[in-house]
C-alpha cells in the first residue's frame, strides 16, 4: 500500500489519507467522501486511484472526478507533501484533526460532507462546549446592525454561549469582539488556512483568538482565502452551532447560504427584525415570515436553546410515501433496484450490471447526494427510501 512508505500504523495511515485527501483542493468534501465511502476507506481510495491512470480516467470519464483532481493525483509527490506538512505544522503551531480523532468535532461527525480534515490555532475543545451559537450577517451592516450584534453578543457570551462566525468585515467581526470583551468563549472559521490573517484589519482579534480560542478551517497552510471557499465554509458555521443568530441579511447574500445549509443540518435559525423598507433587513426579515424565530431580545435565544438542550423529541409517527423510482435515470434505476434493507456491496453491483467501476461511484455518488441510499459501512449500501 501507498501509505507503508509514511507509516505502518493504520490510524496514522487513516490520518494521512483523510489529509491528503482533503489536500486535493478541486474537489469539495461532498465529492470526496463519495469515493472515500465507495471504496471503502479513505486508505482504499487513495491506494486505488494514487498514479493510477486508467482508475483516474475511468474516475474521470464517469463524472466521479473532475479533470484537474486527476491531474493533481498524477503529478503530486505524496512523501513530499507529507514531509512539507509535518514540517509547516510543526513550525506555525498549527493542530490538526479527522474524523478518527477523538478530538475531531463531534458536532460535524454526522454530516455527509463534513470536512476531510480540520486545521487549528487555539483551542480545539471548545467546538465541544455545551451551547453554541452562530452569528452571521451582513459585511456592511448599518448602525442598528452594529448595535444589535453587540447587544445580543454580549449578554448571551456572559451567560455562557460560545459564539461562533467567520471573522468576516462587520457582523463577524463585531460578534469575536463582542464575545472577547465580556470573556467569552468564540471560534472562527476561515475561508483560507488558520496561517492567514483575513482581512488584516482583524489581527488584533486574529491574535487574540489564535491564543485564547479557536481559529479552525478545513483548508491547509498557505491556501489563500478566495470567494469559492466562503459558501463551503458556511456549512462548519452552521455545523458546530446549535442555532444560527442572523442580525442583517440582504435579499441575496452569503447569510443566506449560511441560513439554507443550516437548515439542510436542522438548525433553528433566530433572526433579528429590522425596518421593512430597509435594504440590509429585506433578507432576516424573509426569512422570519418563511419560519425563522422571531427574537427582539437575548433571553429568546437563551430560553430556546436551553430549553432544546433539555428537551425530549418524540419520533414523528408517519408512513413514508413510497418512492416512484421511474423519474430517475436508467442506470441509476438498476443500481437503485438492487438495493434494499440488506446491505449490498459495490463489487456485486458491479458484478450484478457489468459496469465499470467508475461509471458505479459516480450513479452511487448521484443516490447518495439524492438522499436515496446511504453507505454503512466500507462499501456497503442501503436503500433509505421506499
Amino acid at each position: 500500500m501507498i501509505l507503508d512508505r509514511i507509516t505502518s500504523d493504520e490510524k496514522e495511515q487513516m490520518q494521512v489519507a483523510y489529509r491528503y485527501l482533503n489536500h486535493l483542493r478541486t474537489t469539495k468534501a461532498d465529492k470526496l467522501w463519495v469515493l472515500v465511502n465507495a471504496f471503502g476507506s479513505p486508505i482504499d481510495a487513495l491506494d486505488a486511484m494514487y498514479k493510477q491512470e486508467k482508475v483516474l480516467d475511468g474516475l474521470v470519464e464517469a463524472g466521479a472526478l473532475k479533470g484537474e483532481t486527476r491531474d493533481e493525483i498524477m503529478n503530486d509527490d505524496l512523501e513530499k507533501w507529507y514531509e512539507w506538512s509535518i514540517r509547516t505544522l510543526e513550525e506555525r503551531r498549527i493542530g490538526c484533526v479527522t474524523p478518527v480523532d477523538a478530538r475531531y468535532p463531534s458536532r460535524l461527525q454526522d454530516l455527509p460532507d463534513k470536512p476531510l480534515a480540520l486545521y487549528y490555532r487555539g483551542n480545539i475543545k471548545l467546538s465541544e462546549n455545551q451551547f453554541t451559537l452562530g452569528v452571521i450577517g451582513s459585511r456592511r451592516p448599518t448602525f442598528y446592525g452594529k448595535a444589535q450584534a453587540e447587544l445580543f453578543v454580549n449578554e448571551l457570551a456572559a451567560r455562557g454561549m460560545t459564539i461562533i462566525s467567520g471573522m468576516a468585515y462587520g457582523v463577524d467581526a463585531i460578534s469575536h469582539k463582542a464575545a472577547i470583551e465580556r470573556a467569552g468563549k468564540t471560534i472562527a472559521v476561515l475561508g483560507g488556512s488558520v496561517d492567514i490573517c483575513y482581512p488584516q484589519t482583524n489581527f488584533e482579534i486574529y491574535s487574540e483568538m489564535c491564543d485564547k480560542h479557536l481559529v479552525i478551517s478545513e483548508y491547509e497552510p498557505e491556501v489563500s482565502p478566495i470567494g469559492i471557499h466562503f459558501p463551503e465554509r458556511n456549512r462548519i458555521i452552521s455545523g458546530l452551532s446549535d442555532g444560527l443568530l442572523v442580525v442583517e441579511a440582504a435579499q441575496r447574500s452569503g447569510t443566506v447560504i449560511t441560513v439554507d445549509r443550516a437548515l439542510e443540518q436542522g438548525k433553528t435559525i433566530y433572526g433579528i427584525p429590522g425596518r421593512v423598507n430597509d435594504t440590509m433587513s429585506k433578507g432576516v426579515n424573509r426569512m422570519i415570515k418563511q419560519g425563522a424565530m422571531l427574537v427582539d431580545s437575548p433571553s429568546d435565544v437563551i430560553g430556546d436553546i436551553f430549553a432544546n438542550s433539555f428537551e425530549v423529541k418524540k419520533p414523528h409517527k408517519y408512513r413514508r410515501k413510497k418512492f416512484d423510482d421511474s423519474i430517475l435515470p436508467v442506470s441509476e434505476r438498476e443500481v437503485f433496484r438492487m438495493l434494499g434493507t440488506n446491505p449490498t456491496h459495490m463489487d456485486d453491483i458491479i458484478r450484478s450490471n457489468n459496469m465499470r467501476v467508475g461509471d458505479t461511484i459516480h450513479i452511487l455518488g448521484e443516490l447518495e447526494n439524492k438522499g436515496l441510499i446511504e453507505c454503512i459501512e466500507k462499501s456497503y449500501y442501503i436503500r433509505k427510501q421506499y
